[in-house]
């Protein structure tokens, strides 16, 4: 008879039985896994005995003080595309293997951050496309997630700038980026700032800290600063400072899950690090680290991830006929009914007032997110066929 795998997961991590059940040895045979849940922030060093699989979200640091008893332990994944919260040299010293999920939700993150430039450009009522579309962009860091802003961006019109010290001219290649410059060049050219790089602090570009008072004061007065990274990228002063007169939409904050109050006032736009919640990216995290954990162990894990995501349909959109479909607002509109943005910002505000300094006020949404579908599950209804709002729609991904 087959022993049990033995599993521990984060209680807000989906599919992880639905994955596992996925699972064939040589012979085809299903395998019998006894899983324990167990809320991310909450792990400690006891719960990890006898355990062989540890499956975790960005909100667990796994280091050397929690492996301290993991006396099974053979594999680490991270439903996640960073990995800065996973100690590899601890993991390599207690000869546990370890994978993320790269790209899981890199798609989820790139429509947060179209709905937030769609929902900013919209503060301004006659906000035409065609003045949105003279705004320069720059996209610092350009791994998984900054490639699909840069892709989003421009095929809603933006001349998208790149900049990533770590890609070569290979690597540039095909991408949907008018020009690369450095960060120096950039910052003072374009118009928004999206910050999409991993948080590292060796490696020949640290990113730990990349934003101080001296770099966010190279940004154009009225320049609109876009993270949806990870929070300490920037420095919690030096926001704070540039808050007293800049403008930034922060999906991610220094000091999570317990971020100034005055930080989270002085954003234009502010949630609880859930760019990257949809269903789709929720989901296909999961299955990517539980296949990467089955051929670690010898298994196989059979089928697509379609078989078993939950079948959840989208809300219809409608476009109306009166849409002047030369201005931004439509457009908003459309975006805010898949990503919304300023509901996540009014949610975020009103419970990090009601209970200041608290990390469940931050944690509490994340855990409680409405379920999000991506772009590609929505269709939309009443669009004139081969207008040019069909057209830009079907660029950006929707079925219409």
């Amino acid at each position: 008879m087959q022993a049990k795998v033995t599993v521990l997961a984060d209680d807000m991590m989906p599919g992880v039985e639905a994955c596992l059940s996925q699972w064939r040895d040589a012979q085809g045979r299903a395998l019998e896994f006894a899983i324990a849940r167990m809320a991310g922030r909450s792990m400690q060093a006891s719960a990890l005995r006898d355990v062989q699989l540890l499956l975790v979200r960005s909100i667990t640091r796994v280091d050397a003080e929690l492996l301290a008893e993991a006396n099974a332990l053979r594999f680490v994944g991270s439903a996640t595309i960073g990995q800065d919260h996973l100690d590899l040299d601890a993991l390599k010293a207690a000869g546990v293997a370890w994978s993320t999920a790269p790209g899981c939700n890199a798609q989820a993150v790139a429509e947060w951050v179209l709905a937030t430039v769609l929902r900013q450009a919209a503060r301004e009522p006659e906000m035409t496309l065609a003045e949105l579309r003279g705004k320069r962009v720059g996209v610092v860091g350009m791994g998984q997630v900054g490639r699909r802003v840069a892709a989003l961006l421009s095929a809603l019109g933006l001349q998208v700038v790149g900049c990533d010290p770590l890609l070569s001219r290979s690597d540039k290649a095909d991408l949907a980026v008018s020009d690369w410059q450095n960060l120096a060049s950039l910052l003072p050219t374009v118009d928004i700032v999206c910050l999409h790089t991993p948080l590292t602090r060796a490696g020949s570009a640290p990113t730990h800290h990349l934003f101080k008072a001296e770099r966010l004061a190279l940004l154009k007065p009225g320049a609109w600063l876009i993270n949806a990274g990870r929070g300490d990228v920037i420095e919690a002063d030096a926001l704070a400072a540039y808050l007293q007169k800049g403008i930034a939409l922060l999906d991610v904050l220094p000091n999570e899950p317990v971020p100034a109050l005055e930080v989270i006032e002085a954003c234009q736009q502010v949630s609880p690090h859930i760019a990257g919640h949809s269903l789709e990216g929720k989901w296909r995290g999961t299955w990517q680290i539980t296949a990467k954990a089955a051929a670690l162990l010898g298994y196989e894990q059979v089928g697509e991830l379609a078989d078993i995501i939950p079948a959840q349909a989208p809300p219809v959109l409608q476009w109306s006929a009166a849409s002047a479909e030369h201005l931004v607002a439509p457009y908003a509109a459309i975006m805010a009914q898949v990503v919304d943005c300023e509901g996540d910002d009014q949610r975020l505000r009103a419970a990090v007032a009601a209970h200041p300094g608290q990390a469940s006020a931050f944690d509490d949404l994340r855990k409680h997110y409405a379920t999000r579908r991506e772009i590609a599950a929505h269709r939309i209804f009443g669009v004139a066929k081969a207008s040019s709002a069909q057209q830009l729609l079907t660029d950006l991904g929707f079925c219409c």
